[in-house]
């Protein structure tokens, strides 16, 4: 008995060479004059330029309808091919058309183009042109609404949704734009009355320290380019009417220094001291260092700006060193030189750069 074969249809004919393959879509654009995008190479391409100046032909009206539909077709094909339809857009516009309705529509076509391409100015521009031909041009006052919010010229960009709106005042996507602007624009505005509130608190703050300052008669001063290295200031107690003070205590025997944060103006030297020295220091293992063994100094500084130094009991209250006449505060920080009391080549030294 003889098997049945399958059943098979007339073979496939091969596709013959002139023929677009599956992607004719991308062959059609390398042929001039069904392309929607420029080729590099554009403007060295005789061929291509002649069969491209067929896009000329016919009225004025006709060449910018063209240019127009070819720039609405790349801007179809998404953002990477907005800049050729900014391109054909352009070219329509140039022909100089008679027809405003046209022209009208090619500015807003543009200004869509650079709105996603965050060119907010030209945005602006092109809307503007256009409702020099037409005031009620929604899509106009739209885009120049989001090109303004973007630029966070808020107040205008309200504006521009308000005008949309009298025109059609039904349209939803102006309003929940014109939503999301006024929200922006009232955080903004929140946000800035934070900062000014901020600033206007420590201008208050600085100059009730200054004038504290001056009342103890207590001489600053700033070293041109200073940045200090600490987040600590000078700081008043309104209730107690009580400065603290940030201060180093420096030790040049071993090349060391403390940093009080707050070194209050009535506390005495030698209780700061007391704190200071209460445990021994890593660079003083055997606790030489102590209220009783050392001397304390602060430097001078006359009109000449010349160094001297003088010497500070332990009874001796803070404030005393600060509104000494020849004491100075320099960069809103303090500085006592601790030193042993005993007698050494190195305190020898050390007092003679004092001229002592």
């Amino acid at each position: 008995m003889a098997e049945d074969l399958p059943l098979q249809g007339p073979k496939k004919p091969e596709r013959p060479n002139y023929a677009f393959t599956d992607n004719y879509l991308e062959e059609m654009q390398s042929i001039p004059l069904f392309m929607t995008s420029l080729p590099d190479d554009a403007d060295e391409n005789p061929m291509l330029q002649a069969l491209q100046s067929l896009a000329y032909d016919g009225t004025p009206e006709e060449v910018a309808e063209n240019f127009k539909n070819q720039g609405n077709e790349c801007f179809k094909q998404g953002k990477a091919s907005y800049k050729d339809a900014i391109t054909f857009y352009t070219k329509g516009l140039d022909v100089q058309c008679s027809d405003k309705k046209l022209n009208e529509t090619l500015y807003i076509n543009r200004a869509a183009c650079n709105l996603q391409l965050g060119n907010f100015r030209m945005v602006l521009t092109d809307c503007s042109k256009a409702l020099k031909l037409n005031p009620t041009n929604v899509k106009a006052l739209f885009r120049s609404a989001k090109a303004l919010a973007a630029l966070e010229m808020y107040t205008e960009s309200i504006d521009c949704c308000t005008h949309a709106l009298k025109v059609e005042p039904n349209n939803q996507s102006i309003k929940e734009e014109m939503g999301k602007i006024q929200a922006e624009f009232d955080h903004k505005e929140k946000l800035l009355r934070e900062k000014e509130l901020r600033e206007q608190r420590i201008r208050e703050k600085k100059l009730k320290i200054k004038e504290a300052l001056e009342k103890r008669n207590i001489k600053t001063a700033a070293t041109p380019g200073f940045k200090p290295d600490h987040p600590h200031e000078i700081q008043l107690d309104e209730e107690l009417d009580q400065l603290t003070v940030p201060t180093f205590f420096l030790y040049p025997e071993h090349n060391e220094s403390d940093l009080i944060q707050a070194f209050n103006e009535q506390d005495k030297i030698g209780e700061q001291l007391a704190e200071i020295f209460y445990d021994p220091a890593p660079w003083d293992p055997e606790h030489k260092y102590k209220p009783e063994t050392v001397q304390t100094y602060f430097e001078t500084e006359d009109s000449s700006g010349n160094i001297g130094l003088l010497k500070v009991g332990l009874n001796v209250k803070f404030l005393t060193v600060l509104s000494h006449s020849k004491h100075v505060l320099r960069d809103g920080l303090a500085r006592l030189i601790v030193v042993p009391k005993e007698d050494s080549k190195w305190k020898k030294d050390w007092l003679a750069k004092y001229g002592k």
